[in-house]
């Protein structure tokens, strides 16, 4: 059986801004180069201070495993925000896999704004940045509401907007 695919009206890809690291070649080098100094330090400080090795390598592989998921968290991971002829489809991409995060069809959604405190129950992470800068699509699943957090530019919330108002 094939399944039904929705045409895609408009697509837009949320990607994290490149100030400091441009590159990702420049990055990965930065990253060994932490990695080979984090053991060097290690030698180091367990000579320099009669600590065993083992508590000292164990502590700084715990901060590159911190460095290692904030990276991929911030500079990693896109957003991909599409709209069909019937529903906003939200995607995380890191690389070329992709996971379908959120589906909402356009006559389950109550209200798009600014966010704001809600009693509404907060769908999966799907923005990066400050909550209080994102746009919230409030709507309705199985008798619960749910909101939805965007990094939407002025062009993909006017298009929702139209698309809503087309529904209802």
């Amino acid at each position: 059986m094939e399944q039904e695919r929705s045409q895609i009206v408009y697509s837009e890809r949320n990607a994290p801004k490149r100030a400091i690291v441009r590159s990702d070649g420049a990055l990965y080098v930065l990253l060994l180069l932490f990695v080979f100094g984090a053991i060097a330090l290690s030698h180091v400080l367990a000579k320099r201070f009669g600590i065993n090795r083992l508590y000292v390598q164990l502590g700084l592989y715990a901060i590159l495993l911190i460095v290692g998921y904030v990276i991929y968290r911030l500079r990693l991971i896109d957003y991909l925000y599409d709209l069909t002829e019937n529903e906003l489809i939200v995607t995380q991409a890191v690389g070329s896999k992709q996971k379908r995060l959120a589906a909402v069809p356009f006559d389950a959604i109550e209200e798009i704004g600014a966010y704001r405190e809600t009693d509404a129950k907060p769908a999966p992470c799907t923005y990066r940045g400050n909550k209080a800068q994102t746009t919230a699509v409030w709507y309705t699943e199985a008798g619960q509401k749910h909101v939805l957090l965007l990094n939407a530019s002025d062009a993909l919330k006017e298009k929702l907007t139209e698309a809503i108002h087309a529904q209802h």
